[in-house]
């Protein structure tokens, strides 16, 4: 819980202009899936993505994961992105949900809503209508939509857990992905 508060306590502060080192990471004795992890939010970042838990490690480096090697995926086939063209980040900040976690959804939503409105990516796709965006916004989009939060444009899309169960939804997904895609261009060519 304490681990938590600082995380806000320190994305609180960046929103209002301090300044700290990007590496802070959270050292403790408990094993990796219940160290902290805040993502990964280059300056610079164009676009967002944004899952239930980490798909990443401390040093930015992708997990071995089916759902981590997906995002990774995307990010170099479909937007064809280098890194520090995109930031990711997740609802919850450990690498596995506890019921601790869950009861404490308020303070991650909290984390997640300034981790988004500080960074300087106009978009973010969200990977999961009840698994982030339920919890993120207290409400539950149709999957495949944009909607407005705060100046960012957000699009809900099928979670990893489902995209690699069912094939069908992928075909589904990559329409969402070409969306954003399609949107990312159109505010390059504004700027």
């Amino acid at each position: 819980m304490q681990n938590l508060s600082m995380l806000y306590y320190l994305y609180s502060s960046q929103m209002l202009g301090e300044r700290f080192c990007d590496e802070f990471a959270l050292k403790s004795p408990q094993s990796q899936n219940q160290e902290q992890n805040l993502g990964y939010n280059p300056e610079g970042a164009k676009i967002g993505f944004i899952t239930q838990s980490p798909l990443i490690d401390q040093n930015n480096h992708f997990l071995s994961k089916k759902s981590a090697k997906m995002l990774e995926n995307i990010i170099n086939n479909v937007f064809q992105l280098h890194q520090g063209e995109y930031c990711i980040f997740s609802l919850f900040k450990t690498y596995s949900l506890t019921s601790q976690n869950l009861q404490d959804i308020s303070k991650y939503q909290e984390i997640l809503q300034a981790q988004i409105i500080q960074s300087q990516a106009k978009i973010f796709i969200l990977f999961g209508n009840e698994e982030v965006a339920k919890p993120l916004l207290n409400s539950t989009p149709p999957i495949g939509s944009f909607f407005t939060f705060k100046t960012k444009e957000l699009l809900i899309t099928h979670p990893f857990k489902a995209l690699i169960k069912i094939e069908g939804l992928k075909k589904q997904t990559f329409q969402h992905l070409k969306m954003a895609k399609t949107l990312l261009a159109n505010l390059k060519e504004s700027e």
